[in-house]
């Protein structure tokens, strides 16, 4: 498919549910998509809808070596109860190498170079072993300004220069409309959301988040609000559908 035909049917799935985008990336791009997920708030419910829709699509899990250790059972947890076939991803060095070679305590000096190398590369090595043409994510435009103007379906150069097709099935989704899908079907929530961690990455690098404020806990006091993970490809063609894009109208049957 080319640009303009992807920005098309972009602008289209913005009134599609979030479980007939996923269903449309899963079929469109079989076998090749592939979905990222941290196992938080929104990657639990893309989890369960690909459950929900008996699709066999791989789910990429990066092992930094800095997950919460609440994080390594949960994910183990869900993938048992949604059957998904979950493919981990660990850094090309173990942390004790990477204190070796960059110094201890690099996520304090240097978080940018930190996220590089246990997140941002892994994922490159990831999409490019699995030969993805569609990489599923849970963005929401409501997570951060610099995620306001996401697209639905972007088309996304990577820095060895193949292209992949980003697909964001909850761009227009808010928080609100994640904890009403988590309420209504019963879902798990990861064990450290009790205790006020809305958005969650690596240990040394989370705290808490202010209320209405859902990525506040990450790196906090030093202004960086970007692993890197969607920042490291090149968005090709007309630019997303801003900050004022359509909301949903029509009855969503995914729960919200």
């Amino acid at each position: 498919m080319n640009i303009n035909e992807l920005n098309t049917i972009s602008k289209q799935a913005e009134r599609w549910t979030a479980e007939q985008i996923l269903l449309w990336a899963a079929e469109r791009f079989a076998p090749k998509a592939v979905m990222t997920c941290s196992f938080g708030g929104g990657g639990i419910v893309l989890a369960h809808m690909l459950s929900r829709l008996g699709l066999d699509v791989p789910v990429v899990f990066l092992d930094t070596g800095y997950h919460f250790e609440e994080t390594l059972a949960f994910k183990d947890e869900v993938a048992r109860l949604f059957r998904l076939r979950v493919i981990t991803q660990q850094p090309a060095l173990t942390v004790r190498e990477q204190d070796a070679q960059y110094g201890p305590r690099l996520y304090e000096r240097d978080p940018d170079l930190c996220c590089r190398l246990r997140k941002v590369e892994p994922l490159a090595a990831a999409l490019r072993f699995l030969d993805a043409k569609c990489w599923i994510a849970a963005l929401r435009r409501d997570q951060a300004a610099t995620r306001r103007g996401l697209g639905v379906v972007e088309p996304h150069g990577l820095p060895d220069g193949r292209t992949v097709v980003k697909v964001h099935p909850m761009a227009n989704w808010t928080r609100a409309d994640v904890e009403r899908y988590i309420d209504r079907h019963g879902l798990p929530r990861h064990p450290l959301a009790r205790r006020g961690y809305a958005s969650i990455g690596c240990w040394p690098c989370t705290a808490p988040a202010a209320p209405g404020h859902e990525r506040s806990g990450r790196w906090p006091g030093t202004g960086k609000t970007e692993c890197g993970l969607h920042t490291f490809t090149a968005k090709l063609g007309a630019d997303g559908p801003g900050p004022g894009a359509p909301q949903a109208t029509s009855p969503p049957p995914d729960g919200r």
